[in-house]
């Protein structure tokens, strides 16, 4: 049973109404978020035009607005974005969807002056507008505009797509399109691309409308269309001729799939000779690998199973790949598959990259060969990867705390010894988290005992006293 104190809907209510409205006026006047807030929830009880009036206020606002945003503010700002559009699906669109329509394409029109005042580097403000994006396409159905004027709205926002806020729209929207409201699109789009073809050549930035034409078509299931509207220049890119190929597979042309791929082909790789930075988009395919499932699901339905089966081996051997591997052994008979895990599981023992090793065991889950990998290779642990080990040693600590402790070491010492001092309190905080899991530690074997490895840091590190301040060394 929670406690009382607990904060819940529950122990709110009972502080009663006129303390709640006292506690939330104290709130707002010391934060802007809130007064905004709690001004619109009033707007919303007096009708869809009143608090349509306030959000178009806001959004006015934010529009006009010019000074970046710092990036302590960055949360708050993305919070108020998204409450922002909230209001619209919530508030607004129960009384009046077409005045929830009309704002959210407003809101859409934001992204410009957004983008230009916050770091979206983690990409919460493009989670937002993807969002709304989504949202236009439901308060469409619901306002039901005309098909003209709807295709006109799309054609604008697929035309000026700076920052790839409206990537989605055509798929979001085309329910509420209709086939008048597409033919509408395609005849508009259509003249826009030939005329910027015939001015700048076949790829004179056209990409966008191109794949505007080959979103209406993709919406449509018409697999020809799709084809017709990329670029042939475009075709020949793995990425793409990934795309073509699932869609002709899917529509039962598997043989002309394998003939658009084989012509996109991509170079190959030598294992383990990944780079960093694609390394950490393993949680993303990248074009090789979409090109690399296309054609072995083209390959397995012309008939090949067996032929299907090596390629998603070598493409799991190539670089460790969670999808090649599941799909391989989902098609093996019961009892080999086991046998076929073991073997995968060693290969990746020996893999010739250590983090995508490593990676590949997070994302399997499989933490008894993590924590193998990491104590039979911990000389080749980059303590500079943060990213990529803090998450791991968090998912090791409950069941093999060894492991968690060597790559929070790897942390510490990457952290030390190359002076960087804005990661101190993080490396104290894993230097806390070791000797909480020290405990559970029956044999230290080759490694140094906690109490060892921290009188090694007093004594190389002594003068740090950023870093033991943060560590609570008196």
């Amino acid at each position: 049973m929670a406690s009382k104190k607990t904060v819940n809907a529950e122990n709110l209510t009972t502080l009663g109404a006129p303390r709640l409205a006292a506690i939330l006026l104290d709130l707002a006047a010391e934060q802007a978020a809130v007064k905004r807030r709690l001004r619109l929830e009033l707007a919303g009880q007096e009708g869809g035009e009143q608090i349509a009036a306030e959000i178009t206020k806001r959004i006015t606002s934010l529009r006009n607005a010019k000074s970046y945003v710092h990036w302590q503010r960055r949360r708050e700002f993305v919070r108020d974005l998204d409450m922002t559009r909230s209001m619209i699906v919530e508030k607004v669109a129960a009384a009046r969807p077409d005045l929830a329509l009309d704002l959210m394409w407003r809101f859409m029109e934001l992204a410009k002056a957004v983008f230009a005042r916050v770091d979206d580097s983690r990409g919460t403000i493009s989670a937002v507008f993807r969002a709304a994006c989504d949202d236009l396409g439901a308060l469409a159905v619901k306002a039901k505009p005309s098909p003209d004027g709807l295709a006109e709205r799309v054609f604008q926002a697929v035309t000026q797509n700076d920052y790839g806020e409206y990537d989605q729209v055509i798929a979001a929207i085309f329910p509420a399109l209709g086939k008048a409201g597409s033919t509408a699109l395609r005849r508009k789009l259509q003249p826009l691309l030939a005329q910027r073809s015939a001015a700048s050549g076949p790829m004179g930035g056209d990409v966008g409308i191109c794949r505007a034409l080959a979103d209406l078509a993709d919406a449509e299931g018409d697999v020809d269309a799709y084809i017709a509207a990329l670029p042939q220049d475009l075709a020949k890119l793995s990425f793409y001729a990934a795309q073509i190929g699932q869609r002709l597979v899917a529509a039962g042309r598997a043989a002309e799939a394998i003939r658009y791929l084989e012509a996109a082909r991509p170079q190959p790789r030598a294992a383990g000779r990944m780079a960093d930075a694609e390394l950490y988009l393993l949680d993303v395919d990248t074009p090789d690998e979409q090109w690399q499932a296309a054609y072995i699901d083209a390959v397995a339905a012309t008939g090949q199973p067996e032929e299907a089966q090596r390629l998603r081996w070598s493409g799991f051997e190539e670089r460790l790949s969670v999808a090649f591997l599941r799909t391989y052994l989902r098609a093996l008979p019961d009892f080999d598959d086991v046998i076929a895990s073991d073997r995968a599981m060693e290969l990746a023992l020996k893999y010739p990259s250590f983090p995508m090793a490593l990676t590949f065991f997070h994302d399997w889950p499989e933490p008894r060969y993590a924590a193998r990998l990491v104590i039979e290779r911990h000389g080749e642990i980059d303590g500079n990867m943060y990213y990529l080990l803090t998450p791991v040693a968090q998912w090791l600590e409950n069941t093999q705390p060894l492991a968690a402790t060597l790559l929070r070491r790897a942390l510490i010492n990457d952290t030390l010894e190359g002076g960087k001092s804005p990661r101190y309190k993080h490396a104290a905080k894993h230097l806390a988290e070791c000797a909480s899991l020290a405990p559970l530690i029956e044999h230290f074997g080759q490694f140094e005992s906690h109490a060892a490895y921290e009188k090694r840091l007093r004594e190389g590190h002594s003068r740090k006293t950023s870093f033991w301040l943060g560590a609570g060394s008196r």
